[in-house]
């Protein structure tokens, strides 16, 4: 008897309270963060030299960079838009003449056989 009391008075105060509240989508603010974001685009890119070693370092439209050392490496860390899009910077650099600089014709070379392969 005891038990049926206690269940009845929680069902009473439930009902009393206010647990949940309907709003309407107009009035509701929500503070999404982005699970990924898509990083600038490729504004320019450079080969560096430190001693023997080459770099290829890829400039964003905010002005952050990063610099690989091979091909293999970029490819790794880039996808396919900033790739079409560095093409395209390479291409208005060099046009189809092939550049005189060692890492820079690495570099075209290796972006012409991916986006223009010989049939």
């Amino acid at each position: 008897m005891v038990q049926e009391s206690s269940s009845n008075r929680a069902g009473e105060e439930l009902k009393d309270e206010k647990h949940m509240e309907i709003v309407p989508d107009d009035e509701v603010a929500i503070n999404d963060i982005p699970l990924a974001t898509k990083p600038p685009i490729i504004v320019d890119w450079k080969i560096i030299k430190k001693g023997k070693m080459g770099y290829i370092q890829i400039i964003r439209a905010d002005r952050s960079s990063r610099r690989y050392s091979s091909m293999i490496k970029m490819l790794q860390n880039i996808n396919r838009e900033d790739l079409e899009i560095l093409w395209k910077l390479v291409k208005a650099k060099h046009g189809n003449t092939r550049p005189e600089e060692a890492y820079e014709r690495v570099l075209w070379g290796d972006l012409k056989v991916m986006f223009e392969p010989e049939m």
